[in-house]
Order: structure tokens, then sequence, then C-alpha cells
């Protein structure tokens, strides 16, 4: 080498070879393929929200329509529900950002509309087959 002429690799001081930004990039590609079922099943998780959230503010206006009529209510719009963002589907379905939301009233022990029923139905995860539903009655318990 002549005097005052620098190699290849002293010309790009700190910089990668292509062999390192190889290595680099099938690291990557590897953690990628291993941490992308745990980021769709955390991103699932953050969608449920919505339906936690939709089913807790339903059964507050069936409290509150329960207290003031003595029966629970039978649509969306007998008890004055509307879904941030969501749009109407007919008087018993709402369609949320990523669920369906559907609600009625039942007959309990003979008496009429005295237990209610809302549902959320949603496919929020690619990899899972199976719908995400979730189910709330009078009661304020959340069945998966």
């Amino acid at each position: 080498m002549r005097p005052g002429r620098r190699s290849h690799r002293q010309r790009l001081g700190s910089g990668l070879t292509l062999l390192e930004l190889i290595l680099v990039v099938a690291i990557l590609g590897v953690l990628a393929t291993i941490s992308g079922p745990a980021v769709w099943k955390q991103a699932a998780k953050t969608k449920r929200t919505e339906a936690i959230t939709g089913l807790t503010a339903i059964h507050r206006h069936q409290i509150a329509h329960q207290i003031e009529t003595g029966l629970y209510g039978d649509t969306f719009d007998e008890l004055g529900f509307e879904l941030d963002g969501g749009t109407r589907i007919d008087e018993r379905t709402l369609q949320g950002r990523h669920y369906t939301f559907s609600v009625t009233a039942l007959p309990l022990a003979g008496r009429p509309r005295a237990n209610f029923q809302a549902v959320a139905t949603g496919d929020i995860d690619p990899f899972d087959p199976t719908l995400d539903i979730l189910l709330i009655e009078n009661a304020l318990t959340v069945v998966e």
C-alpha cells in the first residue's frame, strides 16, 4: 500500500461492511418473526378495551333505565345510548370501530324485561380465527 493511501476499511472509518449489514438485517428479521405474534396479541388487547368500555357504558345506561322505569331497556333508543364513533345498524345493534354491540331485554322469573343481555363481538386478532365475544347481563360481570 502506498503511503497516504488508506484501505477501503480505513476510509469507511466506523461504517459497516456488507457482511455486518447482512448480519444486522438477519438478526432483525429473526427478532421480528419471534416478536410479531406478541405484538399482534398486545394490539388485540388494546382493541378489546373498546368492548369493555362499551359494555360498561351499556350497563350504566341499563341500571339507570331500570331504576327509572322498573324494567331493563330492550333497544339502544330506549336506553338513550349512543356509541362514540359507532354506527347504528338497527335498534338493537351498533357497530363500533372493532366490535359489534347488541342489546336485548329478557324475562326472568316470570317477570318481563327483568334481565338484559349485551354482547360485543369482534374479529380483532388476524392470527386467531375465533371471534372475540364478551357478554354482560344485569350484574357487571364480563365472560370471555
